[in-house]
């Protein structure tokens, strides 16, 4: 992995951006010596994890198919509060 300057990264952006995808390297950002952020590829299709459907076709290959015969657990309330608020 290569560590890259914000300025560098600034002024270079769209290089960086293409070698990093032609080359399948990820590179750090640095601001002052410290890593600040990663630019990364994007995972190729054939790598994608599959969808939901298929998942759901695998499981009922493996374990048969889906019955309603089973009663759910009641469901609780939940309170949602901002992670920021103390």
């Amino acid at each position: 992995m290569q560590a890259i300057g914000l300025f560098e990264a600034k002024t270079k952006f769209s290089e960086i951006c293409e070698r990093v995808a032609a080359q399948g390297v990820a590179v750090v950002v640095t601001r002052r010596g410290k890593p600040l952020v990663k630019i990364e590829p994007i995972p190729s299709s054939r790598s994608r994890p599959a969808s939901v459907w298929d998942r759901r076709a695998e499981f009922e290959k493996r374990h048969g198919r889906f019955t309603e015969d089973f009663t759910l657990p009641p469901r609780q309330r939940q309170t949602w509060r901002h992670p920021l608020d103390d």
